[in-house]
Formats: C-alpha cells, structure tokens, sequence
C-alpha cells in the first residue's frame, strides 16, 4: 500500500477507534442527550396533563366543601424555564425547578412533569431525574402545547395573566396571549 493510502486509512481507523470508545463510556449518553442509549423518557400530552390538573383541582375542591384536608396530588408539575421566563408566566399548578430541587423530598414517591418551553430542557432534566430513581413524564411540547390549547397562565403568586415568555418571535402564538421575548 501507498504510504499516503496508509495514512489515510489509519486516521480513518483511528477515528472509528475513538468513536467506539467515546460511546462505550458511561458519560456517552450524557454528552449525545440519549441519542445512542440512555433512559427512555415517557411522555405526557397536553389532554393528559389538563385531566390531571383538573382531577387534582376537583379533589381539592371536594375536600374543602367537605370540611377534609385535600389529597397531595400523585405527581408534580416542574417548570424548568429560567427565572426570566418563569416571572413572566407558569402553568396553573407548577412550581419552579428551584422550589423542587429545595423540596425534593416533600415530592417523594410522585411522578415529576417537568416542562420549559417546547419540551428539550425538561426532556434532559427528566433524564437526570431518571438516572436518580425518580418517576418522570415530560411535557413535550410544554408551554407552548398549553397555549396552543389555548389553556390558562398565571404568575408565579397565581394571578391570571395572558404573557407568556418565549425567548424568540419565531414562535406562533394564539393571538389571545402577549409574547415575552427578554
């Protein structure tokens, strides 16, 4: 063989060499986000989370017309969004990833719905959880499904508000909510 073929053929060699080391590793679904392995995450659509939220109210409702102290719900709804996104508008029954991380054991034995804005931050937050025993389903879609659907925001002291912050006006929205783009 050619020397310069020889050459060519080890580099190729040695990259495939590298390839396959770098994916045997344990950080190799961390750093390709589940592409080559890693933990599946379930789902939850939109019509599931607002059946939940709404099974959940109508306990809470329930207990109080009875004089009962309302049932913790089975599951946690986590906005992961960063502080700018979350002081504009969150989901009715969220908190924020700070207050889950601060109370995490408060949550114990309940499946956490992370969600951000179109699903790929709480989709990785979910693979972390998952890696740490925690029962997750990720909104997919997340804020923007909600309001696709055309479903209530509130601010974080639970007012209704029609803002939702988006980082960018590539998206869309209904026309009844204010984009927040900073």
């Amino acid at each position: 063989m050619k020397p310069r073929k020889q050459m060519i053929r080890n580099g190729w060699l040695g990259l495939v060499a590298l390839a396959f080391c770098g994916l045997a590793s344990p950080a190799a679904p961390a750093q390709f986000g589940g592409f080559f392995g890693g933990p599946k995450i379930e789902t939850i659509s939109t019509d599931q989370l607002q059946a939940l939220l709404k099974k959940q109210q109508q306990a809470v409702a329930s207990a109080k017309a009875s004089g009962g102290e309302a049932p913790p719900a089975n599951f946690v709804l986590v906005d992961v969004r960063s502080d700018a996104e979350v002081n504009v508008s969150i989901i009715p029954g969220a908190i924020t990833k700070k207050q889950y991380e601060a109370n995490r054991q408060d949550y114990q034995g309940r499946t956490v719905i992370p969600y951000c804005t179109v699903g790929g931050r709480s989709g990785a937050y979910a693979k972390q959880l998952v890696a740490k025993g925690v029962t997750v389903k990720n909104y997919k879609g997340s804020i923007l499904k909600w309001i696709d659907a055309e479903l209530p925001l509130v601010t974080l002291d639970g007012k209704p508000t029609n803002r939702v912050h988006t980082y960018s006006d590539r998206y869309k929205i209904p026309s009844k909510y204010e984009q927040v783009t900073q």
